[in-house]
C-alpha cells in the first residue's frame, strides 16, 4: 500500500513539473495562458463504507486549471497586430474548425485575406462600399488591388461669409459714339498741304547795314488759328524795336508767336518775309487773318520801300489739311453725385484712343475704344506691295497673307491692329476684317512709287462710306496722294450717381443727340473672375470626374445691395459663382441666337441668410451644377461623363451610380457673422484612382483601408468571442482553443460590446507566465518527486526487514 501511495506523489510531482516546465517554456510566447495543477488526496473505501482511521492511498491531479489573466501589451509598430485589452478571444477559421486565440500576431496572405502565422482566417463582420459592417460573420479580407475612382456627386461645405463685407457692385449708366461720322469711311489728302502767306516785306534794308547799325522797325498784325470755330485761337503780333539784321526781325516775330501758342513760322523767301503754318502738318488747318485788329500807329517805318501793312498781305499758298477720322469738336458736360460738373472737350480730328483715354481721366468716368474697317477682298490689289496702314508697308497680296502679316505686327509696328478673313453669309465672299483694340484711326494708302493698287474701304454698313483708292487707271489723277481714314467707336461707363448734364452741339458727328434712350444701366464693378476686386469671398477645392482626373472647383462669393425701398431687394442675401477648370458650368441659355444657346452660361445661385447668421435654407437656391464638361489643361473634352443639363432631364438628386457630370453643392451648416471668412467644413464624395497604402484598426476592431488617394475606406470589423466558462476551453496548440462542453456556447460580437474587450492596434499580449513564481513551483515539484521517492525507498527497507524475520 505504501508503495501505490508514494507512486501516485511521485506521478503527481512529475505532473506538476510538466505543467510547471510548459509555463516557463512559454513564457515568451504570445497570447499563452499560464496553467496550475490542482491535487486532491486518494482514501480507499468499501461498500460498507471506511473508518475514520483509514489511511489514505496517496494524491490525485484533480485539474490542470488554466489561467486567463491578462498579459502585458507590447507595443508594435504592425498595424495588423492584435490585442485584446480585456475579455474576449480571436475567432479564426481552420478549414471550417473553429479556434479561438488571444495571440493577434496577424497579417496578409497573397490573396489579401488577414491570417495568423498558421494561416488561420481571422472572423469577423464585412463592410460594404459605404462601410456599412454586417452582422454576418466571415474572412476578413482586404483588398489590395487598385481601388477604382469615385465620380464627385455631392461637395458639402460650410462657410462663414463676413457680415461686415461692403457691397462691391453698383448700377452705373454707358452710352457710346453714335454720331454720323463714327465708323465712316472717309477719303482725303495723304498728306497735309502748307499755306503760306506773303506779307509783301522785303528786308533788303535791314541786311544792307553797316557793322553796329540799327533801324527802328514798327509792326502790328495779328495771326488767328482756325478763325469762327469754337478753337480759335489768336495772337497780336506787335514789333517796335531797334534790328541789325534781317534774322533778328524774324526771330522776334517768331518769339510772339510762340508765346501765343500759335503753330506758325516767319521765315525770308529771298529776303522777304512770309509766315507759314506748322511744318510736318501740324495744325494744317491753321489760317493768318489778313486784317489787323489795330492799325499801325502813325506811319509805318519803310523797309526799303516797302511798308509792314497787314492789308498787303497775300495767300502765296492755300494749305490743305491730311484727312483725318472726321470727328468735329464736341462738349459734354458731366455731373457727379453731389452735382458738381466737369467739362470735357474733344479735339478736332481727336482718335477715339486719345478721346477715351481722356475721358478716363475724368472721375467717375472709364471709357474704351475700338475700329473696326473692312477691306473687300474681291477686289484688293497689293501688286506693287505698296498698301500701307498707318504709314507701314504691307507687302503681301492675298488676303489670307495679308491678314497673317497684320496679326505678325500687332505687338511691333501696329501696337493693338489685328486682322481677320471673315466670309460674307450674304455674297459668300472673303473680306478682311481689320480691328484696333484701342481705337486707333486705321488709315490706308499707297506708297509712293506704286504703279498699281486697287483697295476698297467698307468702312461702317452705310453703303455711302465704301471709299476706293485706285491706282491701276491712272495713279496720275491724284489716287497715290489720297488716303481713307476709318475712325474708332468709343464706350463709356459712369459710375452710379453721374450723368450728362448736355451735350453741345446737340447734333454732333461724334455724339448724336443724347436722350434717356441713349443710356444703358449696367453693373459697375460687375462679377469677374480675372479681377478680386468684383468679389467678395472665394474658395476653391478639387472634384473628380467619373474617370477619376482632378479638376479645380471654385465658389465666389458676391455681397448683393438691399434697398429697403425697393422690394426687388433683400436683406443678407449673397450670390455665390461656380467655375470649375476656370470654365463656365451654367446651363445654356434656349432664349439666345445659335451658336450661344448652346454654350454654357455663368453658373450663378442665391445664397440667403436669417437675422441670427444662419443659412436661410427656404430661400437658397439648390446648387446643382449640370452643364460641367471635364476638359484637359489645353481645353479639350477627356471623354468622361458629360453633363446633364436640366432642360435635358438634370434634377435633384444625382443618381447613383452617375450617368453624368452633375454634383450638387450644399451649403448646409454655412453662417454669416461679423467675423473674417472661413470654410468650416469641407468634404466632397469623389476620389481618384488609389492603391493600398496602410491600414488601421481602432479600438472597436473597425479595420481602415488608406489608399494613396487620400481616403480611407472601412473594410470590416474584427469578432471577438466569449465563454460563461473559459477554463473548460481546450488547448489545441499553437496558442489556440477550441470549445467543450464545459464552455458553454461562445458569444461572438463587436469588441467593446457585452463583457468583451477592446482592441489594441499595434500591440501583442504577452504570456501571463511568472517566471518567479514558476520557478519556486519548479523547486517544490522537485521536492516533492524526491521525497516521494524516499517513500519508496522506506517502505522497501521495511518489507525488506520482515522478509529476512526467520
Amino acid at each position: 500500500m505504501s508503495f501505490n501511495t508514494a507512486l501516485s506523489g511521485i506521478r503527481a510531482a512529475n505532473t506538476d513539473l510538466e505543467v510547471t516546465g510548459n509555463n516557463i517554456a512559454n513564457a515568451s510566447t504570445t497570447g499563452f495562458k499560464t496553467s496550475r495543477v490542482e491535487f486532491g488526496d486518494v482514501y480507499a473505501s468499501s461498500l460498507l463504507g471506511s473508518g475514520s482511521n483509514t489511511p489514505g492511498s496517496g494524491v490525485g491531479v484533480q485539474n490542470i486549471r488554466q489561467q486567463f489573466g491578462q498579459g502585458n501589451l507590447n507595443f508594435t509598430d504592425n498595424q495588423l497586430d492584435l490585442a485584446v485589452n480585456g475579455g474576449g478571444f480571436f475567432v479564426v477559421d481552420d478549414g471550417g474548425d473553429q479556434l479561438f486565440t488571444r495571440a493577434g500576431a496577424f497579417g496578409l496572405d497573397q490573396d489579401g485575406y488577414v491570417v495568423t502565422n498558421t494561416g488561420y482566417n481571422l472572423q469577423g463582420y464585412t463592410a460594404d462600399e459605404d462601410g456599412n459592417v454586417s452582422g454576418i460573420l466571415s474572412d476578413l479580407q482586404v483588398d489590395v488591388s487598385t481601388q477604382a475612382p469615385r465620380q464627385t456627386t455631392d461637395v458639402s461645405a460650410s462657410i462663414n461669409v463676413n457680415a461686415n463685407q461692403q457691397v462691391l457692385e453698383t448700377v452705373g449708366q454707358s452710352f457710346s459714339t453714335d454720331g454720323l461720322a463714327v465708323g465712316e469711311s472717309l477719303k482725303g489728302l495723304r498728306e497735309p498741304t502748307t499755306t503760306i502767306i506773303d506779307t509783301g516785306v522785303n528786308t533788303g534794308a535791314l541786311a544792307g547795314l553797316a557793322v553796329g547799325e540799327t533801324r527802328s522797325v514798327t509792326a502790328q498784325f495779328s495771326l488767328t488759328r482756325n478763325p469762327g470755330e469754337d478753337d480759335e485761337r489768336s495772337v497780336d503780333i506787335d514789333i517796335d524795336d531797334d534790328f541789325s539784321s534781317p534774322d533778328e526781325l524774324v526771330q522776334e516775330i517768331n518769339n510772339q508767336i510762340l508765346a501765343g501758342n500759335i503753330n506758325a513760322v516767319a521765315t525770308l523767301d529771298g529776303g522777304v518775309i512770309k509766315i507759314q503754318d506748322g511744318t510736318e502738318g501740324v495744325d494744317s488747318n491753321f489760317d493768318i487773318a489778313e486784317t489787323s485788329t489795330t492799325p499801325p500807329a502813325g506811319p509805318s517805318v519803310d523797309i526799303d520801300g516797302t511798308n509792314f501793312d497787314p492789308s498787303q498781305f497775300t495767300v502765296e499758298e492755300q494749305g490743305e489739311p491730311a484727312q483725318d477720322n472726321g470727328y468735329a469738336p464736341q462738349q459734354l458736360v458731366i455731373s457727379n453725385p453731389e452735382g458738381t460738373e466737369v467739362t470735357y472737350n474733344s479735339e478736332q480730328g481727336a482718335s477715339a484712343a486719345q478721346t477715351a483715354s481722356e475721358l478716363n481721366a475724368l472721375p467717375g468716368v472709364s471709357a474704351t475704344a475700338t475700329t473696326t474697317a473692312t477691306i473687300d477682298g474681291l477686289t484688293l490689289d497689293n501688286s506693287s506691295q505698296t498698301l500701307q496702314l498707318n504709314g507701314v508697308v504691307l507687302t503681301s497680296s492675298d488676303i489670307n497673307a495679308l491678314a497673317d502679316e497684320i496679326n505678325n505686327l500687332t505687338t511691333s509696328t501696329l501696337p493693338g491692329i489685328s486682322a481677320e478673313v471673315v466670309t460674307d453669309p450674304g455674297t459668300n465672299q472673303d473680306n478682311l476684317v481689320l480691328t484696333s483694340s484701342v481705337g486707333t484711326d486705321l488709315n490706308f494708302s499707297f506708297a509712293d512709287g506704286g504703279s498699281s493698287g486697287f483697295i476698297t474701304v467698307l468702312g461702317s454698313n452705310t453703303a455711302g462710306s465704301n471709299q476706293t483708292l485706285d491706282l491701276n487707271t491712272d495713279p496720275a489723277m491724284g489716287d497715290a496722294s489720297q488716303s481713307i481714314v476709318v475712325g474708332g467707336q468709343i464706350s463709356i461707363l459712369m459710375d452710379e450717381g453721374y450723368e450728362v448734364a448736355s451735350a453741345t452741339p446737340a447734333v454732333g458727328n461724334l455724339f448724336a443727340p443724347l436722350g434717356p434712350a441713349s443710356f444703358t444701366e449696367v453693373p459697375v464693378n460687375q462679377f469677374d473672375p480675372e479681377d478680386q476686386a468684383t468679389y467678395n469671398h472665394a474658395t476653391s477645392n478639387t472634384i473628380f470626374d467619373s474617370m477619376g482626373n482632378p479638376h479645380v472647383m471654385t465658389q465666389y462669393f458676391v455681397k448683393q445691395p438691399y434697398d429697403p425701398n425697393n422690394p426687388s431687394t433683400s436683406p443678407n442675401h449673397w450670390v455665390m459663382y461656380v467655375q470649375v477648370d476656370g470654365q463656365e458650368v451654367g446651363d445654356p441659355d434656349p432664349t439666345l441666337p445659335p451658336p450661344e444657346n448652346t454654350l454654357p452660361t455663368q453658373a450663378a445661385f442665391n445664397v440667403h441668410f436669417n437675422q441670427d447668421g444662419t443659412l436661410n435654407e427656404s430661400l437658397t437656391d439648390t446648387m446643382l451644377i449640370s452643364n460641367w464638361t471635364p476638359r484637359d489643361e489645353q481645353g479639350n473634352e477627356i471623354g468622361a461623363l458629360g453633363p446633364l443639363p436640366v432642360l435635358q432631364g438634370g434634377s435633384t438628386p444625382v443618381a447613383e451610380p452617375p450617368s453624368s457630370s452633375n454634383f450638387l453643392i450644399d451649403l448646409a451648416g454655412s453662417t454669416q457673422f461679423g467675423a473674417e471668412f472661413a470654410v468650416e467644413q469641407l468634404d466632397q464624395d469623389g476620389y481618384t484612382t488609389g492603391r493600398l497604402s496602410g491600414l488601421d484598426v481602432n479600438d472597436s476592431g473597425i479595420i481602415f483601408a488608406r489608399f494613396t488617394n487620400g481616403e480611407a475606406q472601412v473594410l470590416g470589423q474584427v469578432a471577438l468571442a466569449n465563454f460563461a466558462n473559459v477554463e473548460a476551453l481546450k488547448p489545441v496548440g499553437d496558442t489556440m482553443w477550441a470549445q467543450s462542453a464545459d464552455t458553454g456556447e461562445a458569444v461572438i460580437g463587436a469588441p467593446g460590446s457585452a463583457s468583451l474587450g477592446s482592441i489594441n492596434s499595434g500591440a501583442l499580449e504577452e504570456s501571463n507566465v511568472d517566471l518567479s513564481s514558476q520557478l519556486v513551483n519548479l523547486i517544490i515539484a522537485q521536492r516533492n518527486f524526491q521525497a516521494s521517492a524516499k517513500t519508496i525507498e522506506t517502505a522497501n527497507q521495511t518489507t525488506q526487514t520482515i522478509i529476512n524475520l526467520r
